[in-house]
């Protein structure tokens, strides 16, 4: 009788448990923030995640994208930090340059990445360092005999932060230019002829915006972050391959990597509870794993490499807790990126 009872006692936990989650969604409307303009790549992530997500989400709640362009993500991950509903109707897609930004002790977060409580990631790819071939530069080697126009959204940026520590580590050239509105603003300005080249986003994102310039070579793949070459760019070199041999040169060169690997991850606020942080993470596997959203991102170009909510936890953790001399070193080389 007593162990009747106990699973009587759990089941009716489960269902209350069920039905507040429910009642709470239920004609709500969740925010989903992002630091990039419309018609970015993360904006294109995030709108297609509003026809998805909430049928995984008991209450079906409604959405609405947020574009806090500003900063290189610093605007959006402070706004979620300070501003933003903790009780889960609050989502930011954060930048991926922050992490490495916080990683190296630079100020300007409002909270620290290890706080927030991460829903998921879409994409764990390698960011890679392009070229206008026709500047005269089409390999890291060139990279280092001649200077190359690369631009930025701001100073936390991958974009900012990615070609400082190749003109550190890798003795490269890049000349950074902040203050871009985001991917789409650098691309005609590349085909303008006013940058000559980008940094950080993944080779699919370069084969989207640029299909015919990925194809015939115009746009030159340098070097890539990662500590594997993607199947795409098995002869285009890792960052820290390019180095040299110091052993610290290589460290920094990996941590860097590590940092950026969670190319497009979603988090909530903190102070957000656990048990919404819990139904939002399960939602976002489902809506990941969703046949239809997959062949909708395809036709997109919205690379889809997903990782769980709890990977991307470690990942942070592993980064902000990697060993002081590493992160000496990392800041050392992107001491650049932070002017």
């Amino acid at each position: 009788m007593r162990r009747i009872g106990r699973i009587l006692t759990a089941a009716l936990a489960c269902a209350t448990a069920s039905a507040r989650a429910d009642d709470f969604y239920a004609g709500k409307t969740i925010t989903l923030s992002t630091h990039s303009a419309p018609g970015g790549q993360y904006d294109g992530y995030l709108r297609l995640l509003t026809r998805f997500y909430g049928k995984f989400i008991p209450g079906n709640p409604s959405f609405l994208v947020l574009n806090q362009v500003g900063a290189g993500g610093l605007l959006a991950a402070n706004h979620a930090a300070q501003n933003a509903p903790r009780d889960g109707t609050f989502l930011t897609l954060v930048a991926n340059g922050l992490l490495l930004f916080q990683g190296i002790g630079q100020p300007g977060l409002r909270a620290s990445l290890g706080d927030f409580q991460w829903v998921g990631n879409f994409s764990n790819s390698n960011g890679v360092t392009v070229a206008w071939a026709p500047a005269g530069v089409r390999t890291i080697e060139e990279a280092r005999r001649k200077e190359l126009i690369i631009g930025s959204s701001g100073a936390g940026s991958v974009s900012a932060l990615l070609p400082a520590a190749h003109n550190a580590l890798a003795g490269a050239k890049f000349k950074v230019v902040q203050g871009y509105e985001g991917a789409a603003a650098m691309n005609l300005a590349i085909r303008r002829g006013e940058l000559q080249g980008r940094s950080g986003s993944t080779w699919k994102d370069f084969l989207a915006d640029f299909p015919r310039e990925t194809a015939d070579g115009t746009l030159a793949p340098l070097t890539q972050t990662g500590r594997a070459r993607e199947p795409a760019l098995v002869d285009v070199p890792l960052f820290s391959e390019v180095v040299g041999d110091d052993p610290n040169k290589i460290a920094a060169a990996l941590f860097v990597g590590d940092a950026l690997t969670q190319n497009r991850s979603l988090a909530a606020p903190p102070g957000t509870p656990d048990a919404a942080v819990a139904i939002l993470r399960a939602a976002f596997e489902k809506t990941m794993a969703d046949p239809e959203f997959k062949a909708q991102a395809k036709r997109a170009g919205l690379e889809l490499s997903p990782t769980s909510g709890e990977t991307v936890e470690k990942t942070v953790k592993a980064v902000l807790d990697a060993p002081a001399s590493v992160r000496d070193t990392a800041r050392a080389a992107l001491a650049v990126g932070r002017d």
